[in-house]
C-alpha cells in the first residue's frame, strides 16, 4: 500500500511478511544474500545473527551428546555415527557461517538433526542430554514465526514424553514442567520483542504527521527498484511533488494549516495511486512518488492528473494550491543517488517554467552496443 495500516507492522520483527518468502529462507543456504535493499534484509541480518549464535549452541549439544554416548559402552553405535554425523555437519555450518556468511546447512534442517539426536540419546537412557533441549526450544522459538515455535516446541516436548517411558515418573513430570515453563516464558518475551521492534519499525520508517513513508526508507526502495530494471528489465518512475508557495500558507495561516495541507495533499495523492506504488515525504512540502512498472510516459500522465487534482480541490478555503512535479524514470539514471538527483532537477525545472507544471528529465542517449550488452541472454 502506498501508506502503511495502522493495524499492521510494516514487516513481521520475526520473518518476511510472505510466509513463503520466510520459509524459503528457511530452507536456503544463501543466509548471506544482499539481492534486496528493504525491509526483509533487516530481517535477514537478524536470522543471520540468530542462526550464528543457534550453530554453536547445536554444535555443542551434539558434540555432548556424541561424548556422553563414546562414554556409555551400551550406546547404539547408530546413534553414535547418527551424532558423529550431526558435529561435523555443524561444525562445517558454523565456520562457513562465521567466514562467508552462507552455510550448506540451511537453519531448519540444522535445528532438526540437533533435536532428533538429544531426543534420541534420552531415549537410550542418557538423561543427562535432557538439560540440552532448553537452549534448543529456545533457539527454536528464535528461529521460527510464534505460531510455528509453539506447534515444535509441543511437538519436541510430546517426543520426549514418548521416549522416556514410566520410569521415575514423578521425577520426569518436574523436569518436564520446568523445561515447558521456561520454554513459555522465552516465548512470552519474543513476543514483546516482536512488538517492539514492530514500533520502532513504524517509526523509523514512516513520517508521523502524514503517515506517508520518510526518506529514511527511499533510498532503499530506490535501489532495489533500480536493482529491478538492471536485473530483470522492469520499469519503474519516480515523481517528485512540490507544494508551491507553501511557506506563504505557513506565515499567513500559521503552520497548523500548514500541516493540514499536507495531510490532505497526501490523501489526495493516495487516492490515485495504486497499491504497489509509494508514498514519501521527502522533507518539507516535497514528496516522492515511487511508480512501480511505469515508464516515462505514463508516468507523465500520471503526474498531470495528479496536479489537475490536486490545483482543482479547495485544500485551502479561498485560495487555489498548485504543485510542480518532476519527473524521471530509471532509464534516464545509473544509480539510486542519480535519480534522485534527476528526478530534483526535473522539479525545479518545473518551477522555473512558471510553477503548477509537470517537466520529465530527458533520458540521456544511449549507445546501442551498450544496450545490447546489458539484455537478458535467455538459453
Amino acid at each position: 500500500m502506498a501508506k502503511p495500516d495502522p493495524d499492521k507492522p510494516l514487516y513481521d520483527a520475526l520473518g518476511f511478511e510472505s510466509r513463503a518468502r520466510f520459509w524459503r529462507s528457511l530452507l536456503s543456504s544463501d543466509l548471506g544474500s544482499k539481492s534486496g535493499l528493504d525491509p526483509e534484509d533487516v530481517q535477514l541480518e537478524r536470522r543471520l545473527v540468530l542462526y550464528r549464535l543457534m550453530l554453536v549452541i547445536m554444535l555443542v549439544a551434539s558434540g555432548t551428546v556424541l561424548l556422553g554416548g563414546l562414554l556409555d559402552t551400551d550406546t547404539p553405535t547408530a546413534l553414535l555415527a547418527f551424532a558423529g554425523l550431526s558435529c561435523l555437519c555443524l561444525a562445517v555450518a558454523t565456520v562457513q557461517v562465521y567466514l562467508k556468511n552462507g552455510t550448506f546447512l540451511p537453519p531448519i534442517i540444522a535445528l532438526a538433526l540437533t533435536i532428533v539426536g538429544v531426543i534420541w540419546s534420552v531415549r537410550v537412557g542418557a538423561g543427562q542430554q535432557q538439560l540440552w533441549l532448553f537452549p534448543l526450544m529456545i533457539s527454536l522459538t528464535a528461529l521460527l514465526p510464534l505460531r510455528a515455535a509453539l506447534v515444535g516446541g509441543l511437538m519436541t516436548l510430546v517426543a520426549l514424553v514418548l521416549v522416556q517411558g514410566a520410569q521415575d515418573l514423578g521425577e520426569q513430570v518436574a523436569k518436564n514442567a520446568a523445561l515447558f515453563s521456561t520454554w513459555l516464558f522465552s516465548l512470552a518475551i519474543m513476543q514483546l520483542l516482536v512488538r517492539q521492534t514492530d514500533e520502532l519499525a513504524d517509526l523509523a520508517l514512516t513520517d508521523p504527521l502524514t503517515g506517508a513513508f520518510n526518506r529514511r526508507y527511499l533510498l532503499p526502495q530506490t535501489r532495489r527498484h533500480l536493482a529491478d530494471y538492471q536485473r530483470y528489465s522492469r520499469l519503474s518512475a519516480m515523481l517528485l511533488i512540490d507544494i508551491d508557495y507553501f511557506k506563504s500558507i505557513n506565515d499567513e495561516m500559521g503552520h497548523v494549516e500548514g500541516d493540514r495541507v499536507l495531510k490532505e495533499l497526501v490523501e489526495l495523492i493516495e487516492s490515485r495511486i495504486r497499491g504497489v506504488d509509494m508514498l514519501f515525504r521527502l522533507g518539507g512540502e516535497e514528496f516522492v512518488v515511487l511508480l512501480s512498472e511505469v515508464g516515462a510516459q505514463t508516468a507523465r500522465k500520471i503526474a498531470e492528473e495528479l496536479r489537475t487534482r490536486i490545483s482543482s480541490q479547495e485544500v485551502v478555503p479561498g485560495r487555489r494550491v498548485t504543485v510542480s512535479i518532476g519527473v524521471c524514470d530509471v532509464t534516464a539514471v545509473d544509480s539510486a543517488e542519480n535519480w534522485l538527483e534527476q528526478v530534483d532537477q526535473a522539479m525545479y525545472e518545473a518551477k522555473r517554467k512558471g510553477r503548477d507544471q509537470v517537466y520529465v528529465c530527458k533520458a540521456p542517449p544511449q549507445d546501442p552496443a551498450s544496450v545490447a550488452s546489458s539484455m537478458q541472454m535467455w538459453r
